[in-house]
């Protein structure tokens, strides 16, 4: 009987321990699947945030770029107004590159554009703003029917209402353009921002009511990672049937990372987020027998009470 007691016992042992090294082999296979989906996925648009891309954005502090009227507002107070500027060698219709601040002629830049114009990606270009406002012009007596007031009448006014005052002005202004393959395309404002915090207004070409379209704004930066390996793996989980669950760190690398960013005016603005030399990417994904997605929150307890950690 004893004997029968102890060979059941060694067998219950034996299985529980071929059943915990086949999820451990699940987790394992599942954290290398996310890996390559990480690797697939792109790495010029969309925001790791959302799931379905391997770049990061980091947000433009508020006194990073500024965007200053060229002209004195004076100028357009109670008028209306068109403004544009005109088409110029440095910038014209096929002008492309991102605008990171613009204001009147010879207006300092902030410090974060100043680290940018140091490193030679940003220069200050010369425009001419043409103005054009347009005002209701003052009556006359004559216009206000003041002559022909008195106690049996209403004003009759003897004279068509005043015409509009037009007048055109040209205000000198600077804008600040950044250019080159570490500029153009990491500097952007998404859809939902424009004309919001932290962009800049592009300017049109006078006798148009659309800026170039080799021009584009900047809210924030944004970077490519590159996904290294993985670190650590959670167990793999069934939530219900058909719906898996397993929380993975893996290590990420930027793709690039250019100079100036190390230039403690970059790094200001970025600050407490900043382009690091290494990061490591924590997410739990979700499976549904349709491949791994990010899920909105991470469990990161998974992986400090039952975590796998792969080593160095």
């Amino acid at each position: 009987m004893l004997a029968i007691f102890v060979a059941t016992a060694s067998t219950s042992v034996s299985l529980t321990t071929v059943y915990a090294a086949s999820d451990d082999r699940q987790a394992a296979q599942a954290a290398n699947d996310i890996l390559a989906t990480l690797q697939a996925q792109p790495g010029n648009q969309g925001d790791m945030e959302q799931g379905g891309s391997r770049r990061v954005c980091l947000r433009l502090g508020g006194d990073a770029i500024h965007d200053e009227a060229a002209w004195p507002m004076s100028a357009v107070i109670a008028s209306k107004y068109t403004a544009g500027v005109e088409s110029e060698a440095a910038y014209n219709a096929a002008t492309a590159g991102v605008l990171l601040g613009a204001g009147p002629r010879g207006i300092t830049p902030t410090a974060f554009v100043q680290a940018l114009m140091a490193a030679g990606i940003v220069r200050r270009v010369p425009v001419t703003w043409v103005v054009h406002t347009a005002h209701p012009g003052t009556p006359t007596a004559a216009q206000l029917g003041l002559h022909d007031l008195d106690d049996s009448s209403e004003p009759k006014p003897s004279e068509s209402p005043p015409t509009d005052v037009e007048a055109t002005t040209r205000f000198e202004g600077d804008l600040f353009l950044g250019s080159g393959p570490e500029i153009i395309g990491h500097f952007e404002i998404p859809p939902d921002e424009r004309g919001k915090i932290g962009a800049v207004s592009i300017p049109p070409l006078v006798g148009s009511a659309l800026p170039p379209s080799g021009i584009t704004s900047a809210s924030r930066y944004c970077y490519a990672l590159k996904p290294q390996r993985v670190l650590e793996y959670g167990p793999l989980q069934t939530v219900e049937p058909g719906h898996q669950r397993i929380t993975v760190a893996v290590l990420m690398t930027p793709e690039q990372v250019p100079g100036w960013i190390h230039d403690p005016r970059v790094l200001e603005v970025f600050a407490p987020q900043f382009i690091r030399p290494q990061q490591v990417f924590l997410a739990t994904y979700d499976n549904f027998g349709d491949g791994w997605k990010k899920f909105g929150l991470t469990f990161a307890g998974d992986l400090a009470e039952n975590g796998h950690d792969v080593g160095e």
